[in-house]
């Protein structure tokens, strides 16, 4: 019986066919890592229950990702719409190239720039973009409110920023087990972690 594929051999093998670029990173725990110097890619595969292959990519910010990395590196969880598994593969054919290129490789441009991501960040729930969305849970709205705020300042984007401290004004949240989230409260504990991790006042 022939032996499967291990997650590291998968990407590299992906980065030879031109789905990951050359300046990717693989880890001997199968993580991609590679920016552009505006946005930054972390990919990586798991195995389903049913131990079948399954592809996952954050995209973040590049300026601030490395003194962000203990939360979750300013970035935003891209993932296939539906059911995206594929039968872990013994070898990377054509049909393994294809299903990462249209599920892997598409995420990789579901984020347009600092301001796209800023304003995904600011966003309640989820966003779809074709077979693609950003998985954008409610518990974390608080958390990627700040985190958007950080970005709009160093972007210097005053539509931006004022769009944050609108929705960081905003009545509390009910969660999906019924605790209700005050958005403030909440922010203000977040803002005082990022400043730590920054090393630049985030006020509110």
């Amino acid at each position: 019986m022939a032996r499967a594929m291990s997650a590291p051999s998968i990407l590299r093998a992906a980065i030879s066919a031109g789905i990951i670029p050359d300046s990717a990173e693989v880890s001997r725990k199968g993580v991609a890592q590679w920016d552009d110097g505006v946005l930054a890619w972390v990919a990586w595969l798991s195995k389903d229950k049913a131990g079948r292959l399954l592809w996952h990519t954050n995209t973040g910010d590049a300026k601030f990702g490395d003194a962000m990395e203990e939360y979750g590196r300013l970035s935003v969880p891209i993932r296939g719409i539906g059911d995206p598994s594929l039968e872990w593969p013994v070898a990377f054919s054509e049909d393994v190239a294809a299903w990462l290129r249209d599920g892997l490789g598409e995420s990789l441009t579901f984020v347009e720039d600092r301001a796209d991501l800023c304003r995904l960040l600011q966003e309640k729930g989820g966003v779809a973009r074709g077979g693609l969305y950003a998985w954008l849970p409610i518990a974390n709205y608080p958390a990627r409110l700040v985190q958007s705020l950080i970005l709009a300042r160093d972007l210097g984007s005053a539509e931006l920023e004022q769009r944050a401290l609108q929705r960081l004004a905003g009545e509390p949240v009910e969660l999906s087990h019924g605790r209700v989230l005050d958005i403030q409260s909440s922010a203000g504990r977040w803002a005082k972690e990022y400043t730590k991790a920054l090393g630049i006042p985030v006020r509110l």
